[in-house]
């Protein structure tokens, strides 16, 4: 058993590596002739270097569809079963499932009737944030009243007054607007650099048999 998983491993590892250099070089080579110089055939060659980069990732598109499909099935065929036991909430997630499927076919996509459900949700979801970070405030200033706690309770507040539509509150809208411009887009820059990074490492780690999916 041991052994034939450790095959499985090395087997899963070098269709990985095989599939992730492939797309790799296809994407890197494929609809851009001027890599091939003046060659007479340029064109072509940069359409067939990108053909299995876009077959791969069509069927990763299929792929995905297909499991979206079935957890959806899933979903609706675990509430049904569970309408024998009298859940209620099974109940409403099987005829609102109905009921948007029919008004989204019947209207021919009219979005209104999501537009009205997700909205209010939002609102309701907004307002649960900042009941959220008055209590996190609360809660840091209780327990650590150091310049950090404080500096981090001062900007909730200047960003919560100034989202107030009040005229007295003009001037912390413009220290409102610099937080959001240059320390939260420099904190999201930082998250996003670190998430490339993240992935470019499990890339690697895949391409080389590393990851431990591939551990026998």
């Amino acid at each position: 058993m041991g052994r034939g998983a450790g095959i499985g491993a090395i087997m899963s590892a070098i269709i990985a590596f095989a599939v992730g250099v492939t797309v790799m070089f296809s994407l890197l080579l494929g609809d851009n002739p001027a890599l091939f110089g003046d060659l007479p055939d340029a064109d072509e060659l940069a359409r067939r270097f990108a053909l299995p980069a876009d077959v791969l990732l069509r069927l990763v598109v299929i792929v995905v569809a297909l499991s979206i499909v079935i957890g959806i099935a899933n979903l609706l065929f675990v509430h049904v079963s569970r309408l024998t036991s009298g859940k209620f909430y099974s109940a409403v997630l099987l005829a609102s499932f109905g009921f948007t499927i029919y008004w989204y076919v019947t209207r021919q996509g009219d979005t209104s009737l999501l537009e009205a459900v997700q909205l209010p949700i939002e609102s309701a979801l907004a307002a649960l944030l900042f009941l959220s970070l008055a209590l996190g405030g609360a809660r840091v200033m209780g327990k650590r009243r150091d310049i950090w706690g404080l500096l981090f309770v001062a900007v909730v507040v200047v960003v919560l007054l100034a989202s107030l539509p009040l005229a007295e509150l003009a001037p912390l809208r413009a220290w409102s607007d610099w937080l959001m411009r240059v320390p939260v887009s420099a904190g999201a820059r930082a998250m996003l650099l670190g998430i490339a990074l993240g992935m470019v490492v499990a890339g690697v780690r895949a391409l080389l048999g590393q990851d431990r999916a591939f551990r026998g």
